[in-house]
């Protein structure tokens, strides 16, 4: 059975590596196919490592928000000659937007770090409390057979918590090594020459990149901060009788940090379409659109996850649902707002 998954497992790695030669600008060097390839092998074999007596299948949240890094350090030390080169024109402009959309990728992942670190995240033993329920559902569908829940959990493990999770990760980064690149391109002369400054349209993206990081940035500490009072006991009455977070921004979306961040990976991709001058609604360029897409159908399914689980503990988090819109923001209802909405399904 073992040699069977891995069987299968080599016939998929060979057919996602030819695929990703195939794409313009997404074919993979050497280095970045083996620092990928190596990263799902390596969390992988990390969770049979026992951690306070139990197996830990949160690796992928400690590596999440430095994987787009290491893979952005990767490309710009490979195309280092054309980025720091010394260029006029197109090219420059085109290095100046490059090194932006780094810059970005960076802060975006170490202040993301930052936070896993203070919350505790990196500390050995320390799990996504939603793997609890994950288990506890795979297991009641699962048959009494030793083996195969093996051999499922296994699979489950190395094709989804490993290697779906950091393809993704991947994916939303391709964009980026489109705009790493394109400085060279620009060079040799193929690329679109006129393009020798910014356009109105691309400051406005990178200015709206740069919000979306202060907005995560400030929800995730409004998060913080309501966590370390409710440690020590000095929540408002408010707070105490909700027991979560729900003013701030948290008063205007159940999950602004959410919200932040797949808009942060969405405008990042039209970003490095704009700049170098890609289209997206060509059928040759759609897998640029792959990251950001699967990006937000995993997170709602993470935040469906997180709300029922929300709903079962906190009493008064229904009621916080049907005042605050999901994820994009909006004014809160009024009770007699709820109230009047739930008389009319009726």
């Amino acid at each position: 059975m073992c040699l069977c998954v891995l069987q299968t497992l080599a016939s998929v790695c060979q057919g996602i590596q030819h695929i990703t030669s195939a794409l313009p600008y997404a074919e993979a060097s050497t280095h970045t196919r083996q620092l990928f390839w190596g990263t799902v092998c390596a969390t992988w074999l990390l969770t049979f490592v026992r951690q306070r007596g139990r197996r830990n299948f949160s690796i992928v949240d400690r590596v999440w928000p430095l994987f787009p890094v290491v893979l952005a350090a990767q490309w710009v030390y490979e195309s280092r000659d054309s980025l720091f080169a010394a260029h006029e024109g197109a090219a420059c402009a085109a290095q100046c937007k490059a090194i932006v959309g780094v810059v970005l990728v960076t802060v975006w992942g170490l202040r993301l770090c930052y936070n896993s670190v203070r919350r505790g995240d990196y500390n050995v033993g320390a799990e996504d409390y939603r793997w609890v329920h994950v288990r506890a559902s795979i297991d009641r569908i699962l048959p009494r057979c030793s083996a195969v829940r093996w051999a499922v959990w296994e699979l489950f493990n190395i094709v989804f918590v490993s290697g779906f999770q950091l393809a993704l990760l991947y994916l939303i980064a391709v964009p980026l090594h489109m705009l790493v690149r394109y400085p060279g391109v620009v060079a040799r002369g193929t690329g679109n020459m006129a393009a020798d400054k910014w356009s109105c349209a691309e400051v406005s993206l990178a200015a709206l990149m740069a919000a979306l990081l202060v907005l995560e940035a400030v929800a995730d500490q409004q998060m913080y901060e309501f966590r370390q009072r409710k440690q020590q006991n000095k929540l408002t009455r408010a707070e105490a009788q909700a027991g979560f977070v729900h003013t701030g921004l948290w008063r205007y979306s159940r999950h602004p940090n959410v919200l932040c961040e797949q808009a942060f990976w969405a405008v990042l991709c039209v970003f490095c379409s704009m700049a170098t001058g890609t289209d997206l609604g060509s059928f040759d360029n759609v897998y640029l659109l792959a990251g950001p897409v699967l990006l937000i159908a995993l997170m709602w399914a993470s935040v469906q996850l997180t709300e029922s689980i929300s709903r079962a503990k906190y009493p008064m988090y229904r009621a916080y649902m049907m005042q605050t819109s999901r994820l994009i923001p909006w004014k809160p209802w009024s009770n007699a707002q709820v109230i009047n909405q739930a008389h009319a399904k009726l």
